[in-house]
């Protein structure tokens, strides 16, 4: 008889009790198995976000007959020649259209054709799959479509159809390891995707590791100093749940900030990093360097932590009034960065064990506005890593033409929900079938078949089971 691991018998003791067992109920009886993780294979998540709504219809692009024509015409002075296309090694799609990726995507051309990235199509915010017809009879769709905010917000959340307070990652961290401080890291600021859990994420950047900005500024020997220092008192004394919270999370931040402030010190430097001038705030390459930085010096982490997600932003993505030659639509850049970090892993011996994967406010219009592209709905997302099942569209690409029968208003409605997407991940990452149910509380109304685009056989490697 084949023996079951412990993590494995209590996950199959959970998938009749998720729908009907509150969070807290669910996180008592996964102690055990988290306990079970801590001598498991190292797995991290890198989450790039494309901040502005990124036009990937640019990015990739029918590139053979008439659907290229179609793609041309309605692109107008925004579509790219069909003979600067890159070609994608890969099968055409159902309808017999073949793809390419935009001209200076060379970098993401080159791991699409090895096989260490993939697309995943047409994803988007759904309340439940609705279809042109569906919407336009008056099918549940998420809150104000095509603002950024709130579209970004629904991303970050994961669930279209109830206003989450906690982001999807924090939601992951409570489910498979609530008592880790360092589960969620980000180099790109706060973000949503990370907040509302039990630990708050922790803040790193390319200088190195600090604790937290307002540390600094209170760290004086004048009045705001010594207030600081009287709240730092009551990290669990004060009458005061304010206080006692604001004082608890800065306690443990000044912890952390003391345990791992050398853990840089004989970490790479990656050089080869690019650096970019396309976005406002840390440019990519740096962001994504210091998460390099950080992977290479992991076994230095208080605990060791066994799953860790990193958070980068990319700004700049919304184009309005972006003409076609002007920055390439920030795509050059983010082609240059993603190529150095994955060279980066390959140099740590990370490729299998860290995933890389995009996310946006939503995608762009179908049809040009005459100097760029506007507020959309669906659009594509880029996973990339050795554990991939790269070189493949995942999902069904929507017909780029005029009156596209899976367009509403000329913008793609999403055939693959966010939480399908995230859910194939934290699914890879360990997450078990209940716990998904937990960490997405929309899951069920979608089904997950087709979308598997991470590489099953290492799912429960190295005795994460």
């Amino acid at each position: 008889m084949k023996k079951i691991g412990r993590r494995r018998f209590l996950r199959n003791s959970l998938l009749g009790a998720a729908s009907v067992s509150p969070l807290s109920a669910l996180l008592g009886m996964l102690s055990e198995a988290q306990a079970a993780d801590s001598s498991g294979g190292y797995k991290a998540l890198v989450c790039v976000l494309l901040e502005g709504g990124a036009d990937a219809f640019n990015m990739v692009v029918p590139a053979n007959g008439s659907a290229y024509q179609a793609y041309a015409d309605v692109r107008g002075s925004m579509a790219l020649a069909r003979g600067a296309l890159l070609p994608l090694d890969t099968a055409p799609d159902q309808d017999g259209v073949k793809y390419g990726f935009h001209p200076v995507m060379s970098r993401m051309q080159t791991l699409f054709n090895q096989q260490k990235l993939a697309v995943v199509a047409n994803v988007g915010t759904l309340v439940q799959p609705v279809t042109r017809a569906d919407v336009l009879d008056g099918a549940p769709v998420p809150n104000q479509l095509f603002s950024h905010n709130t579209q970004r917000d629904l991303w970050m959340t994961a669930d279209a159809a109830v206003r989450q307070k906690a982001g999807w990652a924090a939601r992951m961290a409570d489910v498979l390891d609530p008592d880790e401080p360092l589960f969620n890291l980000t180099s790109g600021g706060k973000n949503l995707m990370q907040q509302g859990g039990a630990k708050p994420a922790f803040e790193f950047d390319g200088g190195g590791i600090y604790a937290f900005d307002d540390y600094y500024a209170f760290r004086t020997d004048g009045a705001l100093g010594e207030t600081y220092r009287q709240l730092m008192q009551h990290d669990s004394s004060h009458a005061n749940r304010l206080i006692r919270a604001f004082a608890g999370r800065r306690t443990t931040n000044i912890g952390l900030f003391n345990a791992l402030s050398g853990v840089l010190e004989d970490a790479p430097d990656f050089q080869d990093f690019s650096t970019g001038v396309h976005e406002s705030g840390t440019p990519l390459g740096t962001q994504l360097r210091a998460v390099a930085r950080m992977l290479s010096a992991r076994d230095k982490f208080p605990n060791r932590p066994q799953r860790q997600v990193f958070f980068v932003n990319y700004h700049g993505w919304d184009t309005h009034n972006t003409p076609l030659d002007e920055g390439s639509h920030l795509v050059d850049y983010l082609d240059k960065s993603l190529g150095a970090f994955q060279d980066a892993l390959a140099q740590l011996g990370m490729e299998q064990q860290v995933t890389t994967f995009t996310c946006s406010d939503f995608g762009r219009s179908i049809t040009s506005n005459g100097a760029g592209t506007d507020h959309g709905w669906g659009g594509h997302a880029f996973v990339m890593g050795g554990a991939v099942r790269g070189g493949a569209i995942y999902g069904r690409m929507p017909a780029i033409r005029r009156d596209s029968p899976d367009a509403i208003d000329d913008r793609a409605i999403p055939l693959i929900a966010v939480e399908q997407y995230y859910s194939r991940l934290a699914d890879w990452f360990g997450a078990s079938p209940a716990e998904l149910d937990v960490i997405f509380p929309n899951l069920h109304r979608f089904s997950g078949s087709g979308l598997e685009f991470m590489d099953s056989d290492v799912l429960f490697a190295n005795g994460f089971e």
